[in-house]
């Protein structure tokens, strides 16, 4: 039940209460980050203090404390640092939003010598523009005090050009294209066009046939109608283009004995049934792995119909580890099939969930002993092929890849196949016998940030059992990585 007698009054009042409360959030913030790169706690070569390490470990430690990116605390840090003293008093007094804080700090950046009487004048049509109408009415302001401006802006555009994809929940995902207006209507042209070239009586909504029209458009097809006229031209028409993605499907769901999600790689997952319809004409490679973390293995006489046998000519398949491994047969489902009783995740992913959970509510002291190869060696007794060679094979990256979707570092996005594959105990050049070995029981994929915090020994990473990974910040905090996650 809401209350009718609350006034717009008392909608201001709580809007400006919570936007001044996260500038709290943001100032806090980057003290805690400027205090941080302070202390010496981080020597780098020679004994010499190292402020940027600190700085990044203390950016880390944010953003894993507020659940937010580290690009995000880096933006705060940019603003807070470069704000003029007049915006940064609006922004924590509540009057600008970040979104519009923001945007007046970078549109400031290119006026030096902005007046008192300018910098009011954009903080006061921020506070009451929208979002998205805070650069135009900024511009529209400082080209009184700057007759060049719109030239200045119109370079800007021109060297600011960039094309970004981000994931999105539910399997999507969102392309965004950034440049000068007449370049990107252009390109929009095209779309509306092609987009128009299907028949009126197309069911599709006009949202769906821009986007099947820019996909045409990209990858050089033509957008085919889904009108139900036989005899319509463009009924037929399809996108002709060349397209590869790498899905990794746990064998169990791949026999259909289990609904695990797939994992495209670099995106998320993919459903189970989805993930077997494409499999049925793809081209299939095996990674076989036993309990305990074995290596991939050279040839597969699993369920892949396209896979050849092993050939003479092939290398031995490594030793598996001393755990040992379980193998077990049955009948083949159809491709498009999913279960609809029992447990339908795979047993190792939901062991692995409930082994993060269990290891979560553990004191510090508890979680240490739970270390399951302290001597980086995945389990082997004697080193398999390739294990002491820093360079992991492809086979071992592409399992290390599939096994963890993104950078192990808590909280953390980039795409494992964009990321080094860092030895949790490090090789040791000198004696590879004596430091973890490279196999996949000791690799984890870390974005080039995260993994310089643990080369500085900042940040702590282990392998526990059941490939989770636990992480200790600088404080003795703890997080879980488990894989798929």
């Amino acid at each position: 039940m809401y209350d009718t007698a609350v006034s717009t009054d008392v909608l201001v009042s709580a809007k400006v209460d919570a936007q001044a409360s996260f500038a709290r959030t943001v100032s806090a913030s980057c003290a805690y980050v400027q205090e941080s790169s302070r202390r010496p706690a981080v020597l780098g070569p020679g004994g010499v203090f190292d402020a940027e390490a600190a700085e990044t470990c203390a950016v880390a430690e944010v953003a894993a404390a507020l659940a937010v990116s580290t690009r995000t605390v880096t933006e705060w840090l940019f603003l807070i640092r470069t704000a003029r003293p007049a915006v940064q008093e609006a922004f924590d007094a509540g009057r600008l939003a970040y979104a519009a804080f923001r945007t007046v700090c970078r549109s400031l950046a290119g006026v030096p010598k902005a007046t008192e009487a300018l910098l009011q004048r954009v903080i006061a049509a921020a506070s009451r523009c929208t979002p998205g109408a805070v650069a135009a009415a900024v511009d529209r302001i400082v080209a009184e005090f700057d007759a060049q401006w719109h030239r200045k802006a119109r370079e800007r555009a021109t060297r600011e050009r960039s094309a970004t994809v981000r994931k999105l929940p539910r399997g999507q995902a969102e392309l965004t294209i950034r440049g000068p207006a007449e370049q990107v209507a252009a390109m929009w042209r095209a779309i509306v066009s092609a987009a128009r070239g299907v028949c009126a009586t197309d069911p599709r909504p006009l949202s769906a046939r821009l986007f099947d029209a820019a996909h045409a458009v990209l990858s050089g097809g033509a957008v085919a109608c889904d009108c139900a006229g036989q005899a319509c031209e463009q009924r037929e028409t399809v996108a002709r283009t060349e397209a590869t993605a790498v899905i990794v499907l746990d064998a169990a769901t791949a026999a259909g004995l289990s609904g695990e999600p797939g994992h495209l790689v670099g995106w998320g997952p993919v459903p189970a049934d989805t993930a077997r319809r494409i499999a049925e004409d793809a081209t299939w490679q095996a990674l076989i792995t036993a309990a305990g973390g074995t290596e991939p293995r050279a040839g597969c006489s699993c369920l892949c119909p396209q896979h050849d046998p092993p050939t003479d000519s092939e290398p031995p398949a490594p030793p598996v580890p001393i755990d040992g491994r379980e193998v077990r047969r049955t009948r083949r489902m159809p491709a498009g099939w999913t279960p609809t009783t029992g447990k339908l995740g795979s047993t190792t992913a939901r062991k692995a969930r409930e082994q993060v959970e269990y290891l979560r509510a553990l004191a510090p002291s508890a979680v240490d002993r739970a270390v399951a190869d302290p001597d980086g060696h995945g389990g082997f007794a004697v080193p398999p092929a390739g294990a002491l060679t820093y360079r992991p094979s492809e086979a071992i990256a592409s399992l290390v890849t599939a096994l963890y979707s993104t950078c192990v570092h808590p909280g953390c996005a980039v795409p494992s196949e964009d990321c080094d594959l860092d030895h949790v105990v490090p090789f040791d050049h000198t004696d590879p016998r004596r430091g973890g070995w490279t196999v996949t029981g000791n690799l984890t994929p870390l974005c080039r940030r995260h993994h310089g915090l643990k080369t500085r020994r900042q940040w702590h990473h282990r392998m526990l059992r059941d490939g989770i990974v636990h992480v200790r910040d600088s404080h003795g905090t703890d997080h879980f990585t488990a894989p798929g996650e």
